[in-house]
């Protein structure tokens, strides 16, 4: 599977536009409309960006693996969100003590959300 057909699946499954798409990554919505009808090769920056946001490997995005295109093929759903996977790679991103402030926030919203 190219990156065009990879990149117009995952913004399918997540419902997401070549304008918000573009926009969140840092480049114009005529590259990203390039990139699907594989009229232009994106750069290795925009590759990373677009796996980034969507939560998959550069594998993935490259088509070089099978998952998460398969569950898509059998009409089954990711099992992250997009928020989820952004939520994931800004974590494993994150340096130890950012990691550590990420984890006691969340402990501080989930005990506000218990009371």
């Amino acid at each position: 599977m190219s990156f065009a057909n990879v990149l117009k699946d995952l913004m399918k499954e997540h419902h997401v536009t070549q304008s918000q798409l573009a926009s969140a990554i840092g480049f114009s919505q005529r590259a990203v409309s390039k990139w699907i009808n594989a009229q232009a090769e994106p750069t290795e920056t925009a590759i990373v960006s677009s796996a980034n946001y969507f939560g998959v490997t550069m594998d993935e995005m490259l088509g070089q693996s099978e998952f998460p295109h398969t569950l898509l093929k059998s009409g089954q759903k990711s099992l992250l969100s997009v928020e989820e996977k952004v939520l994931l790679t800004n974590f494993r991103s994150s340096s130890e003590f950012g990691k550590a402030r990420i984890m006691a926030y969340a402990d501080l919203i989930k005990s506000q959300e218990d009371n």
